[in-house]
């Protein structure tokens, strides 16, 4: 419920394939980084400033949640992988300026901001790329409990809301399947 005075937040509306694709060709270097971590990590945006260089193993991130406080180990996408082996190490943190300075999220929310707005994509808000990471998750198959070992989420009610329209697709897909193979069945 929304009480006198107080805003309804829009909800997030997950990156569409188009945006990525977009997103991936347009961006530059450092707004790339920052999204490749937020889709391919599933973390809040709030976590992503605290990866640091000796989180990276070359395979996997390591991170400890700051606002649930659970330790994570999340393997890296390909596109995640790729982007932080491509990334020069200027500091500590894996996102920070050449002088090796880590970036607040502010500054990172700021970057990203104005970046999405410069490709034409300022309707795909920054903590989308969570939900489309969990969705990106669920397409693959993965049970609650899989995304939730991910994504560090709690609540099995939360991933379903962030996987649930994935998995709507996907059931509505299958379903399609089974209409025409009975419909195949009945011509022959």
């Amino acid at each position: 419920l929304v009480g006198p005075g107080m805003m309804r937040r829009a909800p997030h509306h997950p990156w569409t394939d188009e945006a990525i694709a977009i997103f991936r060709a347009r961006a530059n270097a450092t707004a790339r980084l920052i999204f490749e971590l937020g889709i391919g990590s599933v973390q809040r945006p709030g976590d992503w400033p605290k990866f640091r260089w000796c989180d990276y193993d070359g395979e996997a991130l390591r991170i400890t949640q700051g606002k649930t406080g659970i330790s994570l180990w999340l393997p890296c996408s390909q596109d995640l992988k790729r982007m932080l082996d491509a990334t020069p190490r200027y500091g500590v943190s894996i996102i920070s300026d050449a002088d090796g300075r880590p970036f607040s999220y502010f500054k990172m929310a700021r970057i990203m901001r104005e970046e999405r707005k410069r490709c034409g994509l300022a309707e795909f808000a920054l903590h989308a790329l969570r939900y489309r990471g969990v969705q990106e998750l669920a397409w693959a198959g993965c049970t609650d409990d899989e995304i939730a070992a991910f994504s560090g989420h709690a609540s099995i009610a939360m991933i379903r809301k962030y996987a649930g329209e994935a998995r709507q697709v996907m059931r509505a897909r299958t379903a399609a399947r089974k209409r025409q193979m009975l419909t195949e069945t009945r011509v022959t």
